[in-house]
């Protein structure tokens, strides 16, 4: 039998959204993983699990690959699945996509699969592509961007995997001044404080994988010394921001100021920005204006990074792009704007 234990490195799959691989693979070369490989979805790596789960901002799970092996027809199937030692998982339910296969229904493959793996609450994913069955173990149970701090949220907030992505989109890092003047419940502000005190996103949540991965301890980084501030009109919401970052132990200087009213808390920096869009957008229309005059005005000489819905938001910023790059949140496609 094909022993699935992770006391040796495990060969692991980080899962990101389509067009964010590159973000992966550079936060896996940041943190000395030198094997990720970037295919469709996310990269292939070889590491522990339970440290991928703390230590990685970007990807929304890690999945552990146990087994590959060509699958034409059930019996294939079946000995496939039967090969390998399921005892360290405990047990697991098959979650089954098909493409390009002969064994083309997912239900059909879920009940031979759950016939022959031991059932449970893990979950097993199994992709059926050109003929091959790739088998992996979910390790981090819920998505990543739960980190457990933001308990309080405003309006179609960023999830936590995607503000950290954007901040690397935009180059950004640990030392160079960020600003967020429409701050919500304070996803971007948060990530970078927990990223500058050299904290790991997942140090203080549980993850599947321990129930079969060593403790090990809590990765951690230097810290970088950072200004991290921001504000909103809504007073309620700068309490709300503050409130997510004592949870997540963290400080981060937010007031409760309309966009027009504030200053730069340094020479330079970063102002970054996922302002009011599609149906929050209402009462709001003048927030990419404010946007444009707080750039021309007292943050012209900082870099920008702002989500727009369109190409007509973009030109009211009042800057040319330097770059744009296609994400989505809350199912809408966006623009990461770069100027």
């Amino acid at each position: 039998m094909t022993s699935a234990s992770a006391a040796q490195p495990a060969d692991l799959f980080a899962v990101c959204p389509p067009g964010l691989e590159p973000v992966v693979a550079g936060e896996l070369r940041a943190r000395g993983v030198a094997d990720g490989r970037e295919v469709p979805g996310g990269v292939a790596f070889t590491g522990d699990p339970l440290w991928a789960n703390r230590a990685l901002a970007t990807p929304t799970r890690i999945v552990q690959r146990v087994a590959a092996f060509p699958a034409k027809h059930f019996g294939a199937l079946q000995a496939g699945a039967r090969a390998v030692d399921w005892a360290p998982f405990g047990g697991l339910t098959p979650e089954v996509t098909c493409r390009k296969s002969k064994l083309y229904h997912s239900g059909a493959v879920a009940e031979r699969l759950a016939a022959v793996v031991p059932p449970g609450p893990g979950t097993l994913h199994a992709r059926l592509f050109h003929d091959v069955c790739t088998l992996s173990v979910d390790t981090s149970g819920e998505r990543l961007h739960k980190r457990g701090w933001r308990v309080e949220t405003g309006p179609a907030p960023l999830r936590e995997t995607l503000a950290a992505s954007l901040l690397r989109l935009a180059e950004w890092a640990p030392g160079e001044a960020l600003f967020d003047p429409m701050c919500g419940s304070g996803t971007f502000l948060i990530e970078a404080a927990v990223w500058a005190a050299g904290r790991a996103p997942g140090a203080d949540r549980a993850f599947a994988c321990e129930a079969w991965c060593p403790p090990g301890p809590v990765p951690s980084w230097p810290a970088v010394p950072t200004v991290i501030a921001g504000g909103d009109r809504a007073a309620a919401a700068v309490g709300a921001a503050q409130r997510n970052a004592a949870r997540a132990g963290v400080e981060i200087d937010v007031t409760a100021k309309d966009a027009k009213h504030q200053a730069p808390p340094a020479e330079t920096g970063l102002l970054v920005c996922n302002p009011p869009y599609g149906k929050r957008a209402h009462g709001v229309a003048t927030a990419y204006e404010r946007l444009g005059e707080l750039l021309a005005g007292p943050f012209a000489g900082w870099r920008a990074a702002i989500l727009t819905p369109d190409a007509e938001a973009a030109r009211r910023l009042r800057r040319p792009a330097k770059a744009q790059f296609s994400v989505k949140n809350g199912g809408l496609g966006l623009r990461w704007v770069i100027c």
